[in-house]
């Protein structure tokens, strides 16, 4: 069975990431963002918990369960999200990780490459949010959107929609607009509405 091999674009997604925080102010750390569950601090706090989750379950490790995320100083959280980017690079640098079997903390099993294709959404749709919500839509790494859109494509099920049992991880898609560009496709895709207004 072939897998595809998205690894060179989840490494772009920290950076992307990285870049989207680090033109993030002390001032706009209470804003509300696209992810409802988060403001911008808290979308923070989550994306370097998650980009570090990626690196460790590449080593075999499995993550603790609970959504939890330690706080992160807004003036360290570029810099870690690069530290964890170097982790990624060594734990899924080995070819055979992408059909390697992983058991995610609710025991569910993935291959290494869906895994891939999972955290590449959530790091890319976390920095659209981030983006978005601090007006910086302007600083997305362009040349990431068609990947982490069709890594999200990949990954995600009908099951896993909000609109199948209340709680799952994603809501249900959003019809981008006809002149969406990829970056607002895949907000939709994960269940945004790419140009709804955050302040209403």
């Amino acid at each position: 069975m072939a897998y595809p091999d998205r690894r060179t674009a989840l490494l772009d997604s920290y950076e992307n990431a990285a870049v989207i925080v680090s033109g993030i102010t002390s001032g706009q750390v209470t804003l509300r963002t696209p992810c409802p569950d988060y403001d911008v601090a808290g979308l923070i706090d989550h994306l370097v918990e998650a980009a570090f989750r990626a690196a460790a379950l590449g080593r075999g490790q499995t993550p603790p369960s609970g959504d939890d995320s330690p706080h992160v100083e807004l003036v360290d959280a570029p810099a870690q999200l690069r530290r964890a980017a170097e982790q990624a690079a060594q734990a899924w640098e080995d070819d055979s990780r992408l059909s390697s079997s992983f058991t995610m903390p609710w025991g569910e099993e993935y291959s290494g490459a869906t895994l891939v294709n999972m955290y590449l959404a959530e790091l890319a749709a976390h920095a659209w949010d981030l983006a978005m919500a601090t007006g910086q839509l302007d600083k997305l790494d362009q040349s990431l959107a068609v990947s982490a859109l069709d890594g999200a494509r990949a990954m995600i099920k009908p099951e896993y929609r909000d609109m199948v049992a209340k709680g799952s991880p994603f809501g249900a898609e959003v019809p981008p607009p006809s002149d969406a560009d990829d970056w607002e496709r895949l907000a939709a895709l994960m269940g945004r509405d790419p140009r709804a207004s955050l302040n209403g």
